[in-house]
């Protein structure tokens, strides 16, 4: 099963950072047996939800600089802090700064708060694989144009 953990792009500035919102619903399969009668969005998700939009994010850098198509690939997950729980019902606002940008690698910094009160932050490292799959390449580009049909770029 794929899950798509951003329901909208926010805001671009590109090679700066790009903000999204997931919002969590009850009826999120996750929340069946994560808790019974107190649902709380799992932690892995969260942090799932910032790679997605943080390696998105990588992957438009590049095709805006006509860089070769690359696949973002998530690394390391670094200094990662869960501060309050996400529960059914929250929307959460998801931010990726760029903290490094290489051939080869980037690093971004993570925040995810809900009513500005920071429920998760941390950092995350990615590395760059040749995406040499047409079809791939075309999927994930439509995936992100949809994402980022009503996003602001701000430059």
């Amino acid at each position: 099963m794929r899950f798509f953990l951003i329901d909208r792009v926010e805001e671009i500035c590109y090679e700066k950072y790009i903000t999204a919102i997931k919002c969590i619903t009850l009826s999120d399969d996750v929340f069946e047996h994560h808790f019974p009668r107190y649902p709380v969005f799992p932690g892995s998700l969260l942090i799932e939800g910032l790679a997605q939009l943080s390696g998105m994010f990588l992957e438009l850098i590049m095709k805006k600089n006509k860089l070769p198509p690359k696949l973002s690939f998530l690394s390391i997950v670094n200094k990662m802090k869960f501060r309050k729980p996400v529960l059914a019902g929250d929307r959460v606002l998801m931010r990726a700064d760029i903290v490094s940008l290489r051939e080869d690698y980037g690093v971004v910094k993570v925040i995810a708060d809900i009513d500005d009160e920071i429920c998760a932050e941390g950092e995350l490292t990615f590395a760059f694989l040749n995406l040499e799959d047409e079809k791939l390449h075309q999927s994930r580009m439509e995936f992100y144009e949809i994402c980022m049909k009503n996003a602001r770029e701000v430059s």
